[in-house]
């Protein structure tokens, strides 16, 4: 059961690498599409923007997993390997690592004990 996510966003891809975003998207697409048939990832999605501020927000992926599984991925030479590729070829590429499902109240609970430790109510 998922419990996390890694959200990838990214903006227009680099001027004059267009080609090339086109390649680290496809090869981004077969890892990810390769983790969820091991059952490293739950499940990913892949979203395009339509329309707005298309430059800043071309879309973005989600990919579904346990905490350990999302903090494996993103730790893992490959994915670092495609971020990198990805950071040279779109503008504006943005990583979350994304709490969901049980672990919100793990994260609420985390934040409400650190209030109390610094006396902030």
């Amino acid at each position: 059961m998922s419990n996390a996510a890694v959200y990838v966003r990214w903006g227009r891809p680099t001027t004059g690498r267009e080609t090339k975003s086109l390649e680290v998207f496809s090869q981004a697409l077969e890892f990810y599409g390769t983790l969820k048939s091991k059952g490293k990832i739950t499940e990913f999605r892949t979203y395009f923007a339509t329309n707005g501020a298309l430059a800043d927000f071309g879309g973005f992926m989600l990919i579904e997993g346990t905490v350990a599984q999302c903090r494996d991925l993103v730790d893992g030479d490959d994915f670092q390997k495609i971020l990198i590729k990805a950071h040279h070829v779109v503008d504006n590429l943005e990583l979350v690592h994304m709490s969901m499902g049980d672990e919100i109240q793990k994260t609420i609970g985390r934040v409400l004990d650190a209030r109390k430790q610094l006396g902030i109510t």
